[in-house]
């Protein structure tokens, strides 16, 4: 049981950032966000009742009437979390859709409510699969892979689960031989060592685990104007003491092939020089892409994959 309370409560935080989506576009239907408090209640220890059978059926009504497909998906994605109380120890694929099906339909939800955004979609999975627990890998693990059923929400739940169960593959160390810059808002002095731990520009703002360095003309004055911080963005010219590797943020997402030379490392960079005169990116792009990641993270998304 203590089991089962885990897959439900994991499921509910999957289906929980994608549930604005549907109370934007229904605000006095309540039934999604009930099943949502249902999974929640039998994850805090309550005994699993009727209530959450009763609100997964609720909340898959509420999907049928709903008046767009981000709405629809993202009432799926709650019936799926209160669902997720009744995952049953026989280990046939089926059951895979009880622990994965509501972040699945939450990613479909979120991807389709930005304009059927792909990169969207893999951001959400990825959060999905950070939200996981032992517990949750674990039960996971005992039955066979998600089955190969037809659809993009199917295709989600079986990149989610390959996430969970594989091994994540080895980054692609480069040998790009530079020169590398780097943008910040930072006063930096030549010989100052750059190193990870800082706040991201992204998302939660969150503390990095990397730093990041581009090879492009583009890529750093980009990164000095998005940076946090007072003043005006800085941008340096760097030399990597360690390996890099190819940032995943574009790689695997936007710009397959890393056409833009943006990297990332664990080790520190040291600042060879300032660069003056670089060209700033323009407001209207730099404004969209802050509306962007302050979009992403109403839906519980964190634009950074560290």
């Amino acid at each position: 049981m203590d089991e089962l309370r885990a897959v439900a409560g994991y499921a509910a935080a999957c289906a929980r950032p994608a549930l604005v989506l549907f109370e934007r576009a229904c605000p006095q239907d309540d039934r999604p966000s009930a099943a949502i408090a249902a999974a929640w209640l039998f994850a805090d220890g309550a005994a699993r009742s009727r209530l959450q059978r009763t609100a997964a059926v609720a909340a898959n009504r509420a999907a049928a009437e709903a008046p767009d497909q981000p709405a629809a998906h993202a009432a799926r994605a709650a019936g799926a979390a209160a669902g997720a109380a009744y995952l049953h120890p026989l280990a046939k694929a089926s059951q895979v859709g009880h622990i994965l099906g509501a972040a699945g339909y939450a990613a479909r939800a979120v991807e389709l409510a930005r304009g059927d955004d792909r990169v969207v979609a893999e951001y959400a999975i990825t959060a999905s699969a950070r939200r996981a627990s032992p517990v949750v890998r674990d039960v996971l693990r005992r039955y066979p892979r998600a089955p190969g059923g037809r659809g993009r929400v199917a295709e989600l739940v079986r990149q989610l689960d390959g996430m969970l169960r594989d091994p994540p593959p080895k980054p692609r160390v480069v040998e790009d031989t530079g020169p590398f810059f780097h943008g910040t808002k930072a006063d930096l002095r030549p010989g100052d060592l750059l190193t990870p731990g800082w706040q991201t520009n992204y998302g939660s703002g969150r503390r990095s685990r990397h730093i990041y360095l581009a090879a492009s003309a583009e890529g750093a004055p980009l990164a000095a104007a998005l940076a946090l911080g007072d003043g005006a963005g800085r941008v340096y010219r760097v030399e990597p003491l360690g390996t890099i590797e190819d940032d995943p943020n574009v790689t695997d997402k936007r710009f397959p092939g890393n056409p833009t030379r943006s990297y990332r490392t664990t080790e520190p960079l040291r600042v060879v020089e300032e660069v003056h005169g670089w060209t700033p990116p323009e407001p209207q792009l730099i404004e969209h892409m802050r509306r962007g990641v302050a979009e992403l993270a109403e839906l519980g998304i964190e634009a950074m994959d560290d």
